[in-house]
């Protein structure tokens, strides 16, 4: 609003003033915009690029939890249909979106702490890839 109030203390000169202070500042914003974008765009390759442990260690409950509840992937915030069955992975950036339960062998959300169906804790994944308390995530049971 500051600059707007500005206007009329420009000199005229036919409109042209205006005209030209209206063109560099559209120009000056939009090659900010199209800066922090590619920004964005290249911090999110770099992102999809790392192990899927590390991601997750990156990603906070809440977080995960909130981006799911917008059928969004936690990892890459682009759109995934949660509500097919057959999709266990994100297929933009292969972090695993649900697992079973080591326990009752439930299809859960493989952010959430604890089975929804028996409460068993959720098993943790190390740093060397194998699952802490049961089988690999996403990996049902052997016997369904």
């Amino acid at each position: 609003a500051f600059f707007v109030e500005l206007v009329p203390y420009l000199p005229d000169y036919g409109g042209y003033v205006r005209y030209i202070v209206g063109i560099v500042v559209t120009v000056l914003l939009g090659r900010y915009a199209i800066v922090a974008l590619n920004r964005y765009l290249e911090k999110q390759k770099l992102q999809e690029a790392l192990p899927e442990v590390q991601r997750r260690e990156e990603l906070s409950y809440d977080v995960a939890l909130e981006r799911l509840s917008k059928s969004v992937c936690p990892g890459c915030e682009r759109p995934v249909d949660l509500k097919n069955t057959e999709i266990d992975f994100c297929p933009h950036c292969g972090i695993g979106l649900f697992d079973h339960c080591g326990s009752c062998s439930t299809r859960k959300s493989a952010f959430s702490r604890f089975c929804h169906a028996c409460g068993t804790p959720a098993r943790k994944i190390l740093p060397g890839g194998e699952a802490g308390a049961a089988d690999s995530p996403a990996a049902p049971p052997a016997g369904s």
